[in-house]
């Protein structure tokens, strides 16, 4: 049992590998096999070689980025399952809510953050806002998803031991919907980057996002890619730590 679950572990780190080297190994042989000029298609290797030589140039937007990131995912996730809770167990703030929240759902960011900015101006306030609105509502849903989905023995043996709302909320209802909780947090910190990046894009000076803007407009794509490469760094990072947290708390899951 112990050798299937290391083959497992094994098998599931490996394979991304040796996928992530097939890729890039195919994207450096057709760049420079090909001749592609580096203003159009820089290849892998000037790409990481960029990265590291230009890093001191990166690293103060970089540091925004990930502030904004955090900062607006830990006002997001609490909010996303306080609201789970408030509709699961109020049928009337379910009706009046849900309209609103599928509205922020459906409705893409980029169309949303012009506006936000025209209303609280161009700081970083305002791409923490936008990562909050699209982050909460994955939070959410999922959490909502995990508390309507709680075993009928769970609820029945805290009815018989005169459970109150709250201790049957937090004893029975909420550990067993951490599965679902998680995956609405980890969903969450992907959108939380892809608001912070889409924010930066739209507005702004500073941040990862404005960056890819400014070098594909200045035609320093190897810069350009270097930024989206750090946006991948920071939103794998990001999700795996997340992950991590979930491994050491849902323990019968995994």
């Amino acid at each position: 049992m112990q050798k299937q679950v290391a083959s497992s572990n094994a098998t599931s780190v490996l394979a991304p590998v040796i996928m992530f080297f097939i890729l890039f190994g195919t994207w450096q042989f057709a760049a420079v096999g090909f001749d592609i000029p580096r203003w159009i298609l820089p290849n892998p290797v000037s790409i990481i070689e960029t990265m590291f030589v230009s890093f001191g140039e990166f690293a103060p937007h970089i540091g925004i980025s990930i502030v904004t990131i955090v900062c607006g995912f830990l006002v997001a996730v609490p909010i996303g399952i306080l609201l789970a809770a408030l509709i699961t167990n109020f049928k009337m703030i379910d009706k009046t809510l849900s309209p609103f929240v599928i509205f922020l759902v459906i409705t893409p960011l980029i169309t949303l953050v012009p506006l936000l900015m025209i209303w609280f101006g161009f700081g970083i306030e305002v791409k923490m806002l936008a990562v909050v609105i699209q982050s909460f509502p994955i939070v959410m849903m999922n959490s909502a998803t995990g508390f309507n989905n709680v075993e009928n023995i769970r609820l029945e043996l805290m009815k018989s031991l005169c459970a109150s709302r709250w201790q049957t909320f937090t004893m029975a209802i909420l550990p067993s919907a951490l599965p679902n909780v998680f995956t609405g947090i980890k969903l969450a910190s992907i959108f939380a980057t892809i608001a912070a990046v889409t924010s930066e894009l739209i507005g702004g000076n500073i941040g990862i996002g404005s960056q890819i803007i400014k070098y594909s407009q200045y035609m320093q794509t190897e810069k350009a890619f270097a930024c989206i490469f750090f946006t991948a760094i920071i939103g794998t990072t990001f999700y795996g730590l997340i992950n991590l947290v979930e491994r050491k708390i849902v323990r019968w899951k995994i």
